[in-house]
């Protein structure tokens, strides 16, 4: 008998049955819960998307995933690794100076995985027996410079200063500005001559995100001296892993206090029922069958809107893509220094823990807000209003 009067607090308790005033409000909490989620979600990916894009595109294109610092390394038939040389330098135009960092490369270094890192914007086919420089688009608009346009270049050795004239042979975008505004590529073997002791090598290999560390300690137990991109760049790194953990943080307060609203629910639940419960009560039923009853009816709207906000989340965050690019071109200083072009990545762990925070915090409020309702009924809750 039990069983069945709680079949039909619930069903009554989520408008499956009685009036209609019952029923729109548990559609409007179903609604709520759901845009709430559903914006908490989409704040997650789009943060944490964002976060391993940038961090994946420092690491292919300003440094590798590993450094190995070794000149003699296996062949890239081994690991995909490159041999590049680095240097700082002072670059001139007419108008400005600017310092760059000079990265030599061979000639497959921005193919593979680099490949969609990289948009070659404007390119010079002309021949000059000058060095030719790779620069970004931002870094051209600061120098106010354009493709086949002659720069001056200064590196500095032990010796002496060595200035030279430059060819700019192409413009790239990686859509990255932080990154762009000092990011020069050059042929390795024309680094050399101009920089030579300045120039240091090393080797670049290129792995995904989730084995670095597998892929280090091999290279270690084989004699290598590596190091991560993380390590060459640190501050950058700990922004990243920072950001990604404080929106977390954040999101999970919210969650846990939209968890909290769901108590709300519940007391108008017992409100609306308070002569049947009070009759129940009469008849014996017993006040902890009444609350499990009611904490269901809850718990069952709050699942159904946690399916909804996750699944409405994820699917919002799949149009970043097509939006993103859009936003770009409208070139906001805001955003000058946010990456704008990256692939989608579900956090689905941390998507799990927002459920179950949102569930728990439901419960436990919810739990104490009937405890608290059911024993203010009496005898008196029968009467008319």
């Amino acid at each position: 008998m039990s069983r069945q009067v709680a079949a039909l607090l619930v069903r009554r308790s989520l408008g499956m049955v009685g009036n209609t005033a019952s029923r729109r409000r548990i559609l409007f909490q179903i609604l709520l819960i759901t845009l709430s989620l559903s914006a908490l979600v989409f704040a997650l990916i789009f943060v944490t998307s964002m976060s391993d894009a940038i961090a994946n595109k420092y690491a292919l294109i300003n440094s590798g995933h590993l450094l190995v610092h070794d000149r003699s390394f296996p062949s890239r038939d081994s690991y995909d690794s490159y041999l590049v040389g680095t240097t700082y330098g002072l670059i001139y135009s007419k108008d400005t100076t600017e310092l760059v960092f000079l990265k030599g490369v061979e000639e497959h270094y921005l193919e593979g995985k680099r490949k969609d890192e990289l948009t070659i914007l404007e390119e010079s086919g002309e021949s000059t027996t000058l060095m030719k420089v790779m620069i970004s688009k931002t870094l051209a608009r600061t120098l106010n410079a354009h493709t086949g346009e002659n720069l001056a270049l200064m590196i500095g050795t032990e010796e002496k200063a060595r200035p030279t004239l430059v060819r700019i042979g192409a413009i790239y975008d990686s859509g990255y500005k932080e990154l762009d505004e000092i990011l020069v590529f050059t042929d390795l073997s024309s680094l050399v001559r101009l920089g030579r002791e300045s120039v240091s090598f090393h080797h670049e290999v290129l792995v995904e995100m989730h084995r670095i560390e597998e892929v280090r300690d091999r290279l270690t137990h084989e004699g290598y001296r590596v190091s991560t991109w993380s390590e060459e760049a640190p501050q950058i790194a700990s922004n990243l892993v920072t950001s990604k953990e404080v929106t977390f943080i954040i999101i999970s307060i919210i969650g846990l206090l939209l968890g909290y609203a769901t108590s709300e629910l519940a007391r108008q639940m017992v409100e609306d029922d308070k002569r049947q419960i009070t009759l129940l009560l009469l008849l014996g039923a017993r006040k902890k069958m009444l609350a499990y009853s009611y904490l269901l009816s809850v718990l069952i709207v709050t699942i159904i809107a946690l399916i909804l906000g996750i699944s409405g989340g994820i699917l919002l965050s799949y149009g970043v893509p097509k939006v993103l690019p859009l936003i770009e071109k409208r070139s906001f200083t805001i955003l000058s220094f946010y990456l704008l072009r990256f692939s989608i990545a579900i956090p689905i762990k941390r998507i799990l823990i927002l459920g179950a925070l949102v569930i728990f915090s439901s419960t436990a409020t919810v739990f104490f807000s009937l405890r608290r309702a059911l024993r203010k009924q009496t005898i008196t809750s029968l009467t008319f209003d």
